[in-house]
């Protein structure tokens, strides 16, 4: 089940508009991937109670320090924002009208939009076309499947069969571009196997096929994750502005945006090699390579570095200027800061992605200084009077 569905019907349980099908598939879901520390109880008045309990119970903050308690599962977290909660240091008030002024000019989050440029130039809107095959370059078809994949498989002919196409034909040095904008992201699978899940405001260049190739390259800007198909004779290699991540077959995340101060890379499952001018380090499973003018290694969350991939923001003790910039690409919105300050108070979050932009906004005018209008398209961040 996607985080869409799943979030659409938390909300309608908890209204207590769910239809009997539409309980019945969300208990299910949640007993089988986030009732893990109990026996699930086998009523759906019992099961239903035991949701909500927990719910209520992981969601509740802690009263003496400015931290939130971070939930392990994903699938929990899923359901934590129909419930998001905000905790810093300062606790405010916000005036109804402010909050009736949000509403009124609510934005939408953003969804699966891309742009596929092929080879030949020929540019293709994912956002638009249908389901099926959509290009077909030189024995490598291109599909775009039902739940929004990107998908590139080699066309196996019998040579035997006129105009067929043997795997030598594939031309090796075309490359393929998917592009996704401010408020879009999308899922590719690569001709090896691959999988490839961008963020909003990144590009990935990769080659039609990886036949006859000494590597798999492809180039990244912004931000994706990566759950990379084992092949220890032909090592794949992710090439970003400042530097290059060498893997053989394992799981990660690049955080590589231009107007990021650092690039980040994040591995859960494997062995990669960073790269980066005279630097270079070898991260395990569960460590975090931060470079800015230095090539740093640290223990992390690894969590908290997909929750974008997972459907959720997860900000931990996070700058508001850094909040704002991943909330500009997701919406699709400008963001203005009149009190140059508040780029520097702190916040710590969790919510859903598939909300409007209000239910963010809100959220922060109770936890902090910051003060949200929406005007179009631009956030105007101003101090609290």
């Amino acid at each position: 089940m996607d985080q869409e569905r799943i979030y659409i019907l938390i909300k309608k349980y908890r209204d207590n508009t769910a239809t009997a099908t539409e309980r019945d598939e969300l208990l299910k879901w949640y007993r089988e991937n986030a009732y893990q520390d109990a026996e699930f109880p086998e009523s759906e008045e019992l099961a239903g109670e035991a949701m909500l309990a927990r719910l209520n119970r992981e969601t509740k903050p802690a009263k003496t320090k400015p931290i939130f308690r971070w939930v392990a599962a994903a699938s929990i977290i899923l359901i934590l924002g129909i419930a998001a909660l905000f905790v810093s240091k300062n606790i405010g008030d916000k005036s109804a009208n402010g909050t009736q002024q949000l509403v009124k000019n609510d934005i939408p989050p953003g969804g699966n939009k891309a742009i596929l440029t092929l080879a030949n130039g020929k540019k293709i809107s994912l956002t638009d076309a249908g389901n099926g095959q959509i290009a077909n370059q030189n024995g490598i078809k291109v599909t775009k499947a039902a739940n929004g994949q990107l998908v590139y498989t080699i066309i196996e002919r019998s040579p035997n069969l006129p105009g067929a196409a043997s795997g030598n034909e594939i031309n090796t040095s075309d490359f393929n571009t998917i592009e996704t904008p401010k408020g879009g992201q999308y899922q590719v699978v690569l001709p090896d196997g691959s999988k490839v899940w961008l963020n909003a405001y990144t590009s990935l260049k990769f080659p039609v096929s990886f036949n006859n190739q000494k590597e798999r390259r492809v180039e990244l800007t912004g931000e994706a994750y990566f759950e990379v198909a084992h092949n220890k004779e032909l090592p794949f290699r992710v090439v970003t502005a400042r530097q290059t991540v060498e893997v053989l077959g394992t799981h990660f995340n690049v955080n590589a945006y231009a107007d990021d101060a650092a690039t980040k890379t994040t591995l859960l499952q494997g062995l990669v090699r960073i790269t980066a001018a005279s630097k270079s380090a070898i991260l395990n499973p569960g460590q975090q390579a931060r470079l800015t003018s230095t090539l740093d290694v640290s223990e992390v969350n690894t969590a908290d570095a997909i929750a974008w991939k997972n459907g959720y923001f997860n900000f931990d003790d996070e700058k508001l200027e850094n909040i704002m910039r991943s909330v500009s690409r997701w919406y699709n919105v400008d963001v203005v800061f009149e009190d140059q300050s508040l780029k520097k108070e702190t916040y710590g979050a969790v919510t859903t992605r598939f909300a409007n932009i209000t239910t963010l906004l809100k959220m922060m005018e109770q936890t902090g200084d910051a003060r949200f209008s929406i005007q179009g398209t631009t956030i105007t961040v101003s101090k609290r009077k």
